[in-house]
C-alpha cells in the first residue's frame, strides 16, 4: 500500500503532500487545479516517460516520492530483503535525463516498472492502460478461470519445458551435424594412423639403442674383437695364468695366500667368459643395411605420432582412448538424433493435448466473464456496450509457454458496431469505465493492490454516477479478507460521496504565482465540498443538505 505521496514541483504544484490509506480516496477540485498532476506523478513512478515540460516553471526540477509499505517482494534484489517501508523516487530535470531511486540508490527507471506494476495500476485516459496488454489480459482471464484451468496450466508449463528442451536438443544436433561428420572423420583417421603404428612402449623403449647399434656396427664389431683378442690367452689371460701359477707352487700352509690364489682363479675364469661374451657380441653386431632403415622409419613413424598426440608413447595412446570414447559419444548423438526426432514428436502431441484443455478452459472462462463485464457496464452508463473476449490460436499454430491462445478483450460500445480492442474502442472516459467494470468482475484475482482512476466519470452524471462511486467502494473493499487502496480523481460528488479519505486539491496565488495545494476534508468540511461539486453555493443550506443526503444514500448503497 502507498502511505504517502510527496510532489514537489510538477505542472502547477509546488509542494503537495497526501497521506493515503487502504480504501477509497477520492480527489477534487476545480478544473485546472491541477487533479490530474497527481496522477502524473503516479504514473512518472511506474516507469512512465519524463518530459520536461512537466517541470514548474522557474524550478530545476520536479520530483515525486511515494513510501510503499510493506515493500514490495520484487524490490528485494536491489535493498535486501529486511526493509519494510521502501521510498520510490523520480526526479525529472528541466534539462536532462530523469533520475530514478528506490530507498535513495539510483536505479533505471525500468525498475520501477519491475518494482511496483504488478502492485500499483493507473487508468488514465490519455494513454493506454494495463489491461490493453494482451499478456495482461491472458493472465487476468487464466486466474478468473479457477483451479481446475490453473491446474491444467501447470501440466501444460510442465510438458511445454519438456518440449523446448527436446526441440532445443533436436535443433542442436541438426546444427551440429556438419561438424560431428567433420569431427568423426579426422578421429576415426587418426585412430587408424595411431592403430596402424602398432605401439609397444616395452619394445619400442630401446629403438634408439638399437639404431645407435646397427648405424655403428661395423665399429662395434672391429672393437669387440679386438677387445675378445685382448682378453684372451694372447692378451690378459697370460700374464693371468703366470700368475695362478706362481701363487700355487708357493710350498707354506697360509690362508691369505690361498685367498689370492681363489681370487685370482676365479679372475682367469671371469675373464674367459668375458672375452667369449665380447666376441660374440661383436659377431651380432653385423651391418644390416635392411634392419637399419626398417629402424629409421619406425624411428620416423614414432617422431611424427608424438609431435602431433603426445609428449610420449605412453601419451599417444592415452590420445587414441581418448578419441575413441568421443568416437562413441559422437556416434550416440547421431543415433539419438533418430530416437530423439520420436520423442520430439510425442512431447509435441502430448503438448497440442494439453493445450486443447487450456483452450477450452480460456474459451469457457470468457464466456462467463464477458457476461459479467456487461452487467457492470450496463450499471455504468454503458447499457448499449458489449464484451467479447476472443481466444484464438497463435499465429502459425505456436505453441508458447502460456498455450497456444491469443486473448484479446473487445467492446462492441454501440449496437450494430464490431467489436474492437477497449484500448481504441471508446473514448477515455468510457475505456475507464469499461476498465472499471473489468476490475470490479476481476477484483478477486487480480494482483494490483492500489488502482487509480483518471475522471471515470467522464460523461455521466446521477444515478450513473452513483453506481460508479458504489462499484469503486466495493472494489476497495476487496474480499473481505484484504482491502485495497483506490485513487480516483472526479468531479462529480455523487461519487466522491462513497470516499474513505477525500482530498482536495485548490488553486491560489501566492507571491504572484499560481501554486496548487491539497488538503484532506471531512465532516462539514467534506459536505461543503461536495456542495460545491454539486454547482451550487458551498455554504447554503440547500446544497449543504443535499450533499448529506448524498453521503448517507453511498453509506447506506455501500452496507446493501
Amino acid at each position: 500500500m502507498i502511505e504517502e505521496l510527496h510532489i514537489r514541483g510538477l505542472g502547477v504544484i509546488e509542494d503537495a503532500r497526501l497521506a493515503l490509506a487502504p480504501g477509497l480516496t477520492v480527489v477534487t477540485g476545480e478544473t485546472g487545479a491541477g487533479k490530474t498532476m497527481l496522477v502524473t506523478a503516479l504514473e512518472l513512478l511506474l516507469g512512465a516517460r519524463a518530459d520536461s515540460d512537466l517541470v514548474r516553471s522557474g524550478s530545476a526540477s520536479a520530483s515525486v516520492d511515494v513510501v510503499v509499505s510493506p515493500s514490495p517482494p520484487e524490490a528485494a534484489g536491489w535493498i535486501g530483503s529486511d526493509v519494510e517501508e521502501l521510498v520510490v523516487s523520480r526526479e525529472v530535470p528541466a534539462s536532462g535525463r530523469s533520475r530514478a531511486r528506490l530507498d535513495g540508490r539510483p536505479v533505471p527507471a525500468s525498475t520501477l516498472t519491475e518494482v511496483l506494476g504488478r502492485h500499483v495500476e493507473v487508468h488514465a485516459q490519455q494513454e493506454h492502460v494495463r489491461l490493453s496488454r494482451s499478456e495482461v489480459q491472458r493472465g487476468l482471464l487464466d486466474r478468473y478461470a479457477g483451479d481446475p484451468h490453473r491446474r491444467n496450466l501447470e501440466r501444460y508449463h510442465d510438458a511445454h519445458r519438456r518440449w523446448q528442451d527436446l526441440h532445443d536438443r533436436a535443433d542442436r544436433l541438426e546444427r551440429d551435424t556438419r561438424e560431428r561428420a567433420r569431427e568423426l572423420d579426422r578421429l576415426r583417421a587418426e585412430i587408424a594412423e595411431i592403430d596402424g603404428a602398432e605401439l609397444d612402449p616395452a619394445d619400442d623403449a630401446d629403438l634408439d639403442q638399437r639404431l645407435d647399434r646397427l648405424a655403428n656396427a661395423d665399429a662395434v664389431q672391429q672393437a669387440a674383437l679386438e677387445a675378445a683378442a685382448a682378453l684372451g690367452s694372447d692378451g690378459a689371460g697370460e700374464p693371468l695364468g703366470t700368475a695362478i701359477d706362481a701363487l700355487r707352487r708357493v710350498p707354506i700352509d697360509d690362508d691369505e695366500l690361498t685367498a689370492l690364489h681363489d681370487r685370482a682363479t676365479a679372475l682367469a675364469a671371469e675373464l674367459t667368459e668375458l672375452a667369449a661374451d665380447v666376441r660374440v657380441y661383436g659377431e651380432q653386431a653385423e651391418a644390416d643395411p635392411q634392419a637399419l632403415a626398417a629402424l629409421q622409419e619406425r624411428k620416423q613413424v614414432l617422431a611424427q605420432l608424438t609431435r602431433k598426440y603426445g609428449v610420449d608413447i605412453d601419451a599417444v595412446l592415452a590420445y587414441a582412448a581418448e578419441a575413441r570414447a568421443r568416437i562413441t559419444e559422437l556416434e550416440d548423438a547421431e543415433a539419438d538424433a533418430d530416437s530423439l526426432a520420436e520423442r520430439l514428436v510425442e512431447a509435441e502431441d502430448e503438448l497440442r493435448s494439453l493445450a486443447a484443455d487450456v483452450h477450452r478452459g480460456r474459451a469457457t472462462a470468457a464466456e462467463q466473464l464477458a457476461q459479467v463485464i456487461d452487467g457492470h457496464l450496463d450499471d455504468l452508463g454503458m447499457a448499449h456496450g458489449t464484451a467479447h473476449i476472443e481466444v484464438e490460436p497463435l499465429p502459425d499454430g505456436r505453441l508458447a509457454p502460456h498455450g497456444a491462445d491469443q486473448v484479446t478483450f473487445l467492446l462492441a460500445p454501440n449496437p450494430g458496431e464490431p467489436p474492437r480492442p477497449i484500448a481504441t474502442a471508446a473514448s477515455g472516459g468510457e475505456r475507464s469505465r469499461v476498465s472499471l467494470a473489468i476490475e470490479v468482475a476481476l477484483a478477486d484475482v487480480d494482483d494490483a493492490q492500489v488502482l487509480v482512476f483518471d475522471e471515470v466519470d467522464a460523461g455521466i452524471g446521477g444515478a450513473t454516477a452513483m453506481a460508479v462511486g458504489e462499484k469503486l467502494a466495493r472494489l476497495a473493499a476487496g474480499d473481505g479478507t484484504r482491502r485495497r487502496q483506490v485513487l480516483c480523481v472526479t468531479h462529480l460528488a455523487q461519487l466522491a460521496a462513497f470516499a474513505d479519505v477525500h482530498h482536495v486539491v485548490e488553486k491560489g496565488v501566492m507571491d504572484g504565482r499560481t501554486i496548487t495545494t491539497t488538503r484532506e476534508v471531512a465532516a462539514d468540511d467534506r459536505v461543503a465540498e461536495l456542495a460545491r461539486m454539486l454547482g451550487g453555493d458551498a455554504s447554503a443550506q440547500a446544497g449543504l443538505e443535499h450533499a448529506r443526503e448524498l453521503i448517507g444514500q453511498a453509506q447506506q448503497r455501500r452496507v446493501g
